[in-house]
């Protein structure tokens, strides 16, 4: 058995299939993904249903990921009166029109509705951190850090759920000694271009994406010996 993380998948099905099998993933190992499955890519709704579809793979919520749970209940409506979705406001109108949610709600409202009430249900109750102990070693997976709580002393419950899901974060923001955090949000080329199409290793922190949707790389690191997996994108990115 072995634990896996990878993040901001966003809709890249094609290359999470293949990284699934370059590491030859099976029913006993476990897979966190660290935020971000929806929205830009290709494939957002048919990535969200197979990662559903399988007890051994754990959703960590990103902000986009918080956008669908926030508004499916309006696409279901929207699903018989269309009119519903003319008056939604700004929050909603920039995540479809600026941040990759049209190919989200589209393949959403795609759906049967028992279908759509199954990923209601799913996203119903978000996962926003997971903290794991492997080999003695400590883990702290998070979408997008601590933000203005990234301080010595602090609790990961004490962390407003918008800095977890919002906040960007520095190369070496992470005030626990003893656990090593994992986060995505931030892809690793925005940091420098020494960092492009890998994982960034700060301060006991690993920043894991890797861009894929951007045309760069998708990275995956094994928690249990720390190693590096690599799938080169096909999914450019997609408005």
């Amino acid at each position: 058995m072995s634990t896996y993380v990878i993040s901001d998948l966003h809709g890249c099905l094609k290359e999470f299939e293949a990284m699934l099998e370059k590491i030859e993933f099976s029913e006993y190992d476990e897979m966190y993904i660290a935020g971000d499955v929806c929205d830009r890519g290709k494939d957002p709704i048919p990535l969200l249903q197979l990662i559903k579809s399988r007890k051994n793979m754990h959703l960590i919520f990103g902000n986009h990921d918080e956008w669908l749970a926030k508004y499916t209940e309006d696409l279901i409506k929207g699903k018989s009166d269309q009119s519903h979705l003319y008056y939604m406001g700004l929050d909603f109108l920039t995540w479809i029109h600026f941040n990759g949610g049209l190919i989200t709600m589209d393949q959403f409202m795609d759906l049967d509705l028992p279908d759509c009430y199954d990923l209601k249900e799913y996203l119903d109750n978000p996962l926003y951190y997971e903290e794991l102990e492997i080999g003695g070693r400590k883990f702290l997976i998070v979408h997008a850090g601590l933000g203005s709580c990234c301080r010595s002393g602090v609790h990961i419950s004490e962390v407003p759920v918008s800095e977890l899901l919002w906040s960007h974060i520095g190369i070496d923001d992470n005030p626990f000694e003893d656990t090593t955090m994992i986060v995505g949000h931030m892809p690793t080329f925005l940091y420098g271009p020494q960092y492009e199409d890998k994982i960034l290793h700060g301060k006991n922190i690993l920043h894991i994406d890797c861009g894929c949707v951007f045309g760069r790389t998708l990275g995956c690191v094994r928690l249990d010996d720390m190693k590096e997996f690599y799938i080169k994108s096909t999914c450019p990115y997609l408005e």
